[in-house]
């Protein structure tokens, strides 16, 4: 695991201390793929790789895959942003502190 996912695995087993560890693993593991998929699908728009249809397909795609994986934590969301410059997608909870210049405000950054 990378480190932001190694410590976004240690934030979530906060918001759910009953959930077994090798699940919390995976599910940060998946929330990192799904970081990938977001930055990857919006760096394919900005440098004109696809266009503006196929890239609403995949994003909905992910957000749909997003809203999956974060039904296991209460009062957990995911925002799926598409500046590729920066963090692509962020956990939002109120117990998650904010590791980007946006601050608390706009989550925690998986990347």
């Amino acid at each position: 695991m990378k480190s932001n996912t190694v410590e976004l695995a240690a934030h979530l087993a906060r918001l759910a201390p009953n959930r077994p560890a090798h699940l919390i693993a995976d599910d940060a593991d998946t929330f990192r793929r799904l970081a990938l998929r977001a930055k990857r699908n919006a760096e394919n728009l900005c440098n004109g790789y696809v266009q503006q249809d196929a890239y609403d397909k995949r994003a909905n795609s992910i957000h749909r895959a997003a809203a999956n994986a974060v039904e296991s934590y209460p009062d957990l969301s995911a925002t799926i942003g598409g500046d590729p410059r920066g963090c692509c997608f962020y956990l939002k909870h109120p117990k998650l502190p904010g590791n980007t210049w946006g601050g608390v405000e706009s989550g925690f950054g998986v990347w």
